[in-house]
């Protein structure tokens, strides 16, 4: 497993890699901005390196929740971008990342209702709800579910709780949940399957 983390003030796009797009994405990227263009460019060419092939190759097909992925891949993926920073994980198996700036929001509480199970929100209450806390356990429920290839609506069945030294899972599982901090200010997850050594 791996993740690197970019910024995208320091990504550039030349004027090939547009053909590197389908007509769907080329739509999105006219719709959402050049960050979507950024991170599209810049994960086919990562894969691209990765599976030995040229990044016009690299064809994604989405499941049900609108996750994309390169069935029959040896390699899973995974992306999340917040303000100038994009994060790409990849891994032998499913991966879910993600990463969120910290700021200051009047609907944190509503949220934590959403993400957290009833032990976590009540610790979180008792601790006086601190804002990275907050952040670190939105990361891990993104990436939970993305791992699961589902959506944020479905983050209550997997429950955990935050310890300053990791997070603790309150349910049945072989993968391995990993905070981390892409930068400062920002609060970063990812959850992986595990694998014997030899297959990492």
């Amino acid at each position: 497993m791996d993740f690197l983390c970019y910024r995208f003030s320091e990504l550039t796009v030349d004027s090939g890699d547009k053909a590197l797009l389908s007509p769907l994405e080329l739509a999105q990227s006219a719709r959402r901005g050049h960050h979507y263009l950024l991170s599209r460019v810049t994960l086919k060419k990562e894969l691209a390196r990765r599976l030995g092939c040229t990044a016009q190759d690299i064809h994604f097909v989405r499941n049900e929740h609108g996750k994309p992925g390169l069935p029959g891949s040896a390699i899973h993926f995974n992306m999340s971008h917040s303000e100038d920073i994009l994060c790409l994980a990849f891994h032998r198996a499913p991966i879910g990342v993600d990463i969120q700036q910290h700021r200051p929001s009047s609907a944190s509480s509503a949220l934590a209702k959403r993400i957290m199970c009833r032990q976590q929100l009540a610790a979180w209450e008792q601790r006086s709800c601190p804002t990275k806390e907050f952040f670190d356990c939105w990361c891990v429920a993104e990436a939970l579910v993305k791992h699961a290839g589902t959506t944020i609506w479905q983050a209550t069945k997997y429950p955990f709780l935050y310890h300053p030294n990791g997070i603790e899972a309150l349910f049945e599982t072989s993968s391995a949940i990993q905070l981390f901090s892409p930068s400062a200010g920002f609060s970063g997850a990812v959850v992986y399957t595990e694998l014997p050594s030899a297959h990492q």
